[in-house]
């Protein structure tokens, strides 16, 4: 296992030495291996948002170069995966045998563009800074391309978080923000 390849695993082993409960857990991570894929071998394909247990593990995609910017056993986990560039909030419990779970559960679930684009039997098409208003294909279907596009009235079914709405409006503001320091 390592950053070339994409099947990663993770266990528990029990043992009064330290060498030996690394072993035993080494032995059973492999038999509990999950395939990752990476979008180009940097970060994931798509934002993902989960709860497993009660920890909550919002993750969003960003460009290279970006780095980790997550809690710091996911930063671990993915530098072993080579995910290179991604921001992580984890908000809840923060039991690291459930952070470490549903970290797996969701980059083990998430989908490629070429499994939407057969899906959904349309182009799959990203928008990126550098080529201005141009889209760029990144996945056709294998059948037969829909003719009728998405519906634009649909609502997405993403839930928002009330903190990062507050904080995007500019509400969330510490009551010292204000003060000002008297001079003694």
């Amino acid at each position: 296992m390592g950053p070339e390849e994409e099947d990663e695993g993770f266990a528990i082993g029990k043992a009064t030495d330290r060498s030996d409960a690394f072993r035993k857990a080494k032995n059973r991570a492999v038999h509990y291996l999950h395939y990752i894929e990476r979008y180009e071998d940097h970060t994931i394909y798509h934002d993902i948002s989960l709860r497993f247990k009660r920890t909550h593990i919002k993750m969003k995609k960003q460009p290279r170069g970006y780095g980790l910017r997550c809690h710091r056993a996911i930063i671990t986990i993915c530098r072993l995966i080579g995910i290179k560039d991604m921001y992580a909030k984890v908000s809840g419990s923060m039991n690291m045998l459930n952070l470490t779970r549903g970290l797996f559960h969701g980059l083990s679930c998430q989908e490629t563009h070429q499994q939407l684009a057969d899906k959904k039997s349309l182009h799959v098409v990203e928008f990126r800074e550098e080529c201005g208003p141009l889209p760029i294909v990144v996945a056709s279907p294998q059948g037969a391309v829909r003719k009728d596009p998405e519906p634009e009235d649909e609502v997405p079914d993403t839930k928002l978080d009330w903190e990062d709405v507050k904080i995007a409006q500019g509400m969330k503001r510490s009551v010292w923000s204000g003060l000002k320091r008297a001079a003694t």
